[in-house]
């Protein structure tokens, strides 16, 4: 049970509803002063902006799923609400932002760097994570249930470790560094850190509600979050991403996808791993969602190593993949396909 359950005890769905409209207002507005006071606090210690797009901003703008993680494992105690959040949101970060910003702001043009070094990294984080899911399946009787250890996402936040000592040394050039002296340390330091509460607020709100519907439609919690409050929680990064688009650094519109989900499979969901004092987790049901995950990501990093472009028919097609995935977790939640079991729904468990 969460905070805000306990708080005002049983209301209807229709008030839960409302009041996670409301956290999503609360995360939205949290989540645009957090990226905004980091911003401006990189400036001015002259942080290069690939390292602000890749790393600062995408942890920033990575926090709603960080609190989701931290919410659902010491507040809820279901592990699942903030797997099924991290997943929905990784497979909505890779499809929808990259189709947005094409779309919106035209044929968006990528680089070397960001292909092979920011999306063959998350392609690694990606596979590390499914290799950990298969490691886990050793420690249990068989092969539905895979117990995921504190010192596995040890391992994880390691590989985060690599990820951003290769991201600032490989942009550590004076040229691309500038100083904003005038900027006011101290206030936005405290701005960010209001931020930070909103965000907290806001999610709680959100985790709230999930549990809400998965209890009023009896579906699992897990496909709830993988839809609904990933979509929710993911709304900042999209609305960051376009404006990065339309004021013409589409570039670090698209380093900041992959460095937003390499935060959230290597940072955030390890954090949540560790918290927990490990986690068993569904591995028949995470077997078809890894490899969905897995081959959008290789669908994206194709397209845009072709001509270093992602073009606004392409961004379509990206849509179309994403509408694909929400029709089949709909399907999921309804009972008319089993590629992800009930059973195996039902044994994510912290």
């Amino acid at each position: 049970m969460t905070v805000l359950q306990e708080l005002i005890g049983d209301q209807s769905l229709a008030v839960w509803i409302a009041l996670g409209v409301i956290g999503f207002l609360l995360t939205w507005k949290g989540a645009n002063v957090v990226e905004s006071t980091t911003s401006k606090i990189s400036d001015h210690f002259g942080v290069s902006q690939a390292v602000q797009g890749g790393l600062i901003v995408a942890a920033a703008t990575s926090f709603p799923e960080l609190a989701i993680i931290i919410i659902s494992v010491l507040v809820l105690g279901d592990f699942g609400v903030g797997a099924g959040a991290l997943i929905g949101t990784a497979v909505f970060n890779i499809l929808v932002i990259p189709a947005a910003v094409a779309v919106t702001s035209g044929d968006t043009t990528t680089t070397q760097g960001i292909v092979y070094r920011d999306a063959i990294f998350y392609m690694v984080a990606v596979l590390a994570l499914f290799g950990v899911i298969a490691l886990g399946v050793l420690g249990t009787d068989g092969r539905d249930l895979a117990r995921i250890t504190p010192q596995m996402g040890v391992g994880l936040l390691v590989l985060y470790g690599v990820y951003v000592i290769l991201l600032v040394g490989g942009k550590s050039g004076a040229s691309d560094l500038k100083r904003t002296e005038s900027t006011n340390v101290p206030k936005q330091v405290g701005l960010f850190a209001a931020g930070l509460v909103v965000v907290l607020v806001g999610v709680e709100s959100m985790v709230s509600m999930t549990v809400q519907i998965s209890d009023a439609l009896d579906a699992p919690t897990f496909l709830i979050s993988v839809t609904v409050l990933s979509i929710l929680s993911s709304f900042p990064d999209l609305l960051v991403g376009v404006k990065m688009g339309k004021a013409g650094d589409k570039r670090a519109a698209i380093a900041n996808v992959f460095g937003t989900n390499t935060f959230n499979l290597v940072a955030a969901l390890p954090i949540g791993v560790i918290l927990a004092g490990g986690v068993s987790i569904g591995f028949l049901t995470s077997v078809p969602l890894m490899l969905f995950l897995f081959y959008t990501t290789l669908v994206v990093v194709v397209l845009a190593a072709t001509d270093f472009e992602i073009t606004i028919e392409e961004g379509y097609a990206l849509l179309a993949m994403y509408l694909l995935f929400i029709v089949w977790m709909t399907t999921e939640a309804l009972g008319i396909t089993t590629f992800l079991t009930e059973s195996t729904l039902r044994t994510i468990v912290g």
